[in-house]
């Protein structure tokens, strides 16, 4: 019988990835069939195929248990069915259960439920948040899934919400992951008095350590945890807690209503109103009364939420409209026209339209802040730790390919003099603290900047070897020569960054040919290692150069692409270190 819940799954540890898994998983297969353990090995394979997963993290013994795993988090979260429903000590099967809650068309175990397709057809994070907090405020335990808990219910995201608000209304920071698995990860009856009970033991833990030194905290916390570790299923490591908390704080934050301040978890607030408005009238516990009603919301992902409500809806997009600074936008003009006799389905839009239009415009001081030379140096800090390299004070990367993209996005942001919308320079999804959420989709380059003087097209991998002629040397140059017809006005550079370069993907861009039919089409493709983009980064700390003087560099070395791959990678290296001297001494 397990003391502590978990949500998600320890082994998906990327939980931003999910809506990109999920994907994979419908077009490539395995909706409502991957029962068997040979499907979960193939579904890893499938995974790294289509780069859900980086090539060699997992060991080829591990696949099975690694596919079972994902398979696990999609049911927990309603995205696919499960194999079998407990309802009052009965077992039922998929077919029996779904038609008894409505939805006749679910006919096998792990099949994409609308919940799933609902999430697969979200086109912006802030509807991929709504969908997450839905699922998440609806989540209960012990339900027809997972059970063998100890007597009593929990909702465990309603809880942290619980427990961060009134920690907030105190006046306390917010949470950690320390906090999390000493006091909320275990399970308890969520009665009316459990948050309460929690924060004072939070308060009262806190006391404790705030004036003693690092060493004599250690010893409270070691106490404090062999305290709780003994009063939990002795059959769970100390690793295992410790990775639950790390999910939960993951998982959790799919809902956007929070953010980070430096190593704790704090309601964001602009989402403040939202959640006080939903502790009103939560937790709300439907599985023990009508296990239907609770799968009805559960796999429709339509539990109720506040913004349901017309009213509310309205007040937050009259918030939403006051932030927006650009008075003359027209989707003030559409928001203004929102009253209570307008369609839900068009208050609906409106709001989440804000949301998004509200999240660009914060994306622009985002930008302008890249020019601070504390940014710099943490831009170089994740450039620097990506490339293998050993920093202090490391920083958490859950994704390795997302967050190159994000860090070399950064770093051209630094640089600027940017012309075009800031959202419109990534391909890649952010959240709302404007962290990485996933890659770049296929179709198109990772990044594109427009200049006054010319387009520069970046595409970043972490692939190497014949990875790398596999899977970059074809679509770089595609996308190069369609960004050239997009921009016929204009010089198009593209840049190839990876942590080193193939010589057969260099000889490809060195010849710079691609043929539309008879045509043929010369592209400017410069491959970079990372370690020499770092290099010139650096430079940015001790002397800002332009957008123009990096295109210098880039003219400089595809002046010397007329010899063969090797000699032209070390010319390209050669080019950095004398471009850095000229920037310097100028």
């Amino acid at each position: 019988m397990p003391n502590v819940w978990n949500i998600g799954n320890t082994t998906v540890r990327n939980p931003k990835r999910i809506d990109y898994a999920l994907n994979v998983f419908l077009n490539t297969g395995y909706s409502g069939d991957i029962d068997s353990k040979e499907k979960q090995g193939k579904l890893i394979d499938t995974f790294i195929e289509h780069q859900v997963l980086e090539y060699g993290d997992i060991k080829e013994e591990d696949k099975q248990l690694n596919g079972r795993k994902w398979r696990s988090c999609f049911y927990q979260l309603g995205f696919i069915s499960g194999k079998t429903y407990t309802v009052n000590s009965e077992k039922k099967s998929v077919i029996d259960f779904f038609n008894e809650i409505g939805l006749s068309t679910i006919t096998k175990p792990y099949e994409i439920t609308p919940a799933g397709n609902k999430l697969l057809n979200a086109k912006t994070v802030p509807e991929i948040e709504e969908i997450y907090s839905r699922q998440l405020i609806c989540y209960e335990l012990p339900n027809a899934l997972e059970g063998s808990f100890p007597e009593g219910k929990l909702k465990p995201f309603v809880l942290f919400l619980e427990v961060l608000k009134k920690l907030q209304d105190l006046n306390h920071e917010g949470i950690t992951k320390l906090e999390v698995e000493l006091f909320l990860q275990k399970f308890r009856n969520h009665d009316d008095n459990l948050s309460t009970d929690i924060v004072q033991e939070i308060v009262r833990f806190r006391n404790e350590i705030s004036d003693l030194n690092s060493k004599q905290q250690k010893k409270i916390i070691q106490k404090y945890l062999e305290d709780f570790y003994f009063d939990i299923d002795m059959r769970l490591k100390s690793r295992s807690v410790r990775d639950y908390s790390d999910t939960t704080f993951r998982y959790f934050s799919l809902s956007g209503l929070f953010t980070r301040i430096g190593n704790t978890l704090v309601i964001r607030p602009n989402k403040y109103d939202f959640v006080e408005k939903l502790l009103e009238s939560e937790p709300n516990f439907v599985f023990e009364n009508n296990p239907q009603k609770y799968f009805d919301y559960f796999y429709n992902n339509n539990y109720p939420i506040p913004t349901d409500e017309k009213v509310f809806a309205i007040q937050e997009i009259n918030k939403l409209k006051e932030g927006i600074r650009d008075r003359s936008n027209r989707l003030l003009k559409t928001a203004n026209r929102i009253t209570v006799d307008s369609l839900f389905s068009e208050i609906q839009a409106v709001r989440l339209l804000l949301i998004e239009y509200n999240n660009w415009e914060r994306e622009q001081d985002f930008a302008s802040f890249q020019q601070d030379e504390n940014a710099v140096k943490d831009i170089l800090k994740y450039l620097k730790v990506l490339n293998g390299e050993k920093v202090d004070d490391s920083p958490e990367i859950d994704d390795r390919p997302a967050f190159l993209e994000w860090a070399v996005w950064r770093s051209f942001l630094a640089i600027d003099e940017i012309i075009s919308p800031i959202h419109t320079t990534r391909r890649f999804p952010i959240d709302q603290d404007f962290l990485p959420r996933n890659t770049a989709p296929g179709g198109g380059s990772d990044l594109i900047f427009e200049f006054n003087s010319h387009v520069l097209v970046v595409e970043v991998t972490l692939t190497t070897s014949h990875r790398q002629m596999a899977v970059e040397s074809e679509p770089v140059r595609r996308h190069t020569v369609q960004y050239k017809e997009q921009f016929p006005e204009k010089d198009v550079y593209c840049l190839f960054v990876a942590p080193s370069v193939d010589n057969n993907v260099a000889e490809t861009f060195r010849i710079g040919v691609w043929y539309k039919e008879d045509e043929e089409e010369f592209v400017n493709i410069v491959p970079m290692s990372l370690t020499d983009f770092i290099s010139t980064i650096e430079i940015f700390l001790e002397k800002k150069f332009s957008n123009n003087e990096f295109k210098n560099l880039l003219d400089r070395c595809l002046v010397f692409r007329n010899v063969r791959a090797p000699q032209w990678q070390e010319s390209i290296s050669n080019e950095v270190s004398t471009w850095k001297r000229n920037i310097v001494s100028n």
